[in-house]
């Protein structure tokens, strides 16, 4: 049997490459990485990220975490049936040629999948090509499928907190009272590969409790699978991190929820179907409270009437090596109070070789930093603040 397991596993991750949207995943975070550096340039003159950023601060955390959830998928022996792969390949493939990170939450894409499915049963008649993506067995597999869900709701929750949190790109929108604000987004995809067990394969399991989740007992094979993660966050009424880590600790628990409810469906079938609505709902209801919170709050990147608060840091710059961090206020350059940009820029020019910054933290305590400067350096350190865009238009981004 570990032979056959070996082998399976090496064929399996070896057609990871035949797979569409491995190389989709690259293109669409390229072109999204364009379109932030174009907005980018029009907000603050200037590139902040290049345009390999957001697949280069996605990759490695998303294959990570695949590895990690491919264990627990085939020792619990998840056995999902190829046309289901399929489809939920194809709606995935959608949203990234469409660019619309925001609904390749798990919930979204597997929730579609099942609600899709007697829909297109009914045109398998009239259209062969449907046969593809049209499982045989829709009860057999629910709870494996919903078991899935679970396992990549939990991978989104993690992926939220630990890399999206990190990575937010600073921009200018309009506020309600129709003010210029600065605000920060989060945009990012994942691609995560799991492996999974397929039915009719060559694999025969030597004991009673391998695979848990299955089909039959005709055999299994082994598939990596490249799951894409999105995420989607506009924020403006506070720090960046810490909003887009209370989105992913609610999107653990409901992964929790979905987890448990998996569980009961494997021995009370139609408990599957509600459990996949609460997914829905539930992922859907954390996007539209934080994102109606934030509509609600007053804008947190806005001019202050002490200090300069800091809406974005151009990495590898002074500013940077300074360790201040995107929401904190500076009220001291050199020894000056500052509240503006051109008060910033003239205390800079006490002593152009040196700066020694006041910083407000988010705790409201009052920390000392300072540099070196040398000559070429941003003529601002690297900080961008609220009002340092020139040309704003109105638009979201």
């Amino acid at each position: 049997m570990w032979s056959n397991v070996i082998s399976e596993l090496l064929i399996g991750f070896a057609k990871l490459f035949l797979h569409p949207f491995v190389y989709l995943f690259f293109i669409a975070a390229l072109f999204s990485g364009y379109l932030r550096v174009k907005r980018e340039r029009k907000h603050f003159s200037t590139r902040i990220f290049n345009v390999s950023f957001e697949w280069k601060t996605s990759l490695l955390y998303g294959l990570s975490l695949g590895a990690i959830l491919s264990v627990v998928s085939l020792l619990v022996g998840i056995s999902i049936p190829f046309e289901m792969v399929t489809l939920i390949s194809t709606i995935t493939i959608i949203c990234t040629i469409t660019l619309q990170f925001r609904w390749m939450s798990p919930a979204y894409t597997i929730g579609l999948a099942l609600i899709a499915i007697p829909l297109l049963n009914k045109g398998v008649s009239s259209l062969s090509i449907l046969e593809n993506v049209v499982p045989k067995d829709m009860n057999g597999m629910l709870s494996a499928v919903t078991i899935l869900l679970s396992l990549l709701l939990l991978a989104e929750g993690v992926l939220v907190q630990r890399n999206a949190a990190n990575y937010t790109s600073p921009l200018f929108v309009e506020s309600k009272r129709g003010k210029r604000v600065g605000a920060h987004e989060a945009n990012k995809l994942w691609i995560v590969p799991l492996f999974l067990l397929i039915p009719n394969g060559t694999i025969m399991s030597d004991f009673a409790w391998w695979p848990i989740l299955s089909l039959g007992d005709s055999g299994y094979s082994i598939l990596c699978v490249p799951f894409g993660i999105g995420f989607y966050q506009l924020i403006k009424g506070m720090v960046p991190k810490e909003s887009i880590k209370l989105v992913g600790k609610q999107i653990v628990t409901l992964s929790l929820l979905i987890c448990i409810g998996g569980v009961v469906s494997y021995f009370v079938g139609f408990v599957a179907f509600v459990t996949v609505a609460l997914a829905i709902v539930g992922r859907e209801a954390i996007s539209y409270i934080h994102k109606n919170r934030d509509f609600n709050t007053p804008s947190y990147f806005t001019s202050k009437a002490v200090g300069l608060i800091v809406l974005g840091i151009l990495p590898n710059s002074v500013a940077d090596k300074m360790d201040i961090h995107v929401g904190e206020s500076i009220t001291k350059v050199n020894g000056q109070s500052v509240s503006t940009v051109d008060e910033f820029y003239n205390a800079l020019q006490i002593n152009r070789a040196y700066c020694k910054v006041e910083v407000i933290d988010f705790n409201a305590e009052i920390r000392i930093t300072q540099c070196a400067v040398y000559e070429g350096e941003h003529h601002e350190l690297g900080f961008i603040f609220p009002e340092e865009e020139t040309k704003y238009s109105g638009e979201v981004g």
